[in-house]
């Protein structure tokens, strides 16, 4: 942590070093330091992979302190510009889900499950259970 400290100091307008440094914050559960640091890294231009991982890690940590709306905000952004990132998708699933947005949460865990299951027993269900993440709250009279 102290070398990134000091290379933060050094080169301030590194966005790979502030995003290395959120990262640190975050995995030492200092996730109030790690906030500041990701948006730094993002307004540095911050980008591809990392980008990628800074999204995830910002949302991430917003959800974590029940800052809801901006983990939302956060996560939605990161699932356009990742789409095929299903960390994000899920981590998007159990936000909403936070948000008391039921429907949307178990529509996005459901596809992604349905998406990359090889269960049999699932696969067999496979047709109903996608038309039913989308219809969670049709019934049958």
């Amino acid at each position: 942590m102290a070398l990134l400290t000091e290379l933060g100091a050094a080169f301030p307008n590194d966005a790979e070093i502030s995003f290395q440094r959120g990262v640190a914050h975050d995995n030492l559960g200092l996730e109030d330091g790690a906030i500041p640091l990701y948006l730094q890294a993002i307004e540095q231009g911050l980008a591809g992979p990392d980008l990628e991982r800074c999204l995830l890690g910002l949302g991430s940590t917003y959800r974590g302190l029940g800052e809801y709306a901006k983990a939302e905000e956060t996560l939605r952004r990161g699932v356009r510009e990742f789409p095929d990132n299903r960390a994000l998708q899920i981590f998007l699933a159990m936000t909403l889900y936070n948000a008391k947005q039921y429907r949307e949460a178990m529509e996005i865990a459901l596809t992604n499950l349905l998406e990359t299951t090889t269960d049999e027993k699932l696969l067999y269900f496979k047709r109903g259970l996608s038309y039913y993440s989308q219809n969670l709250d049709e019934v049958w009279q």
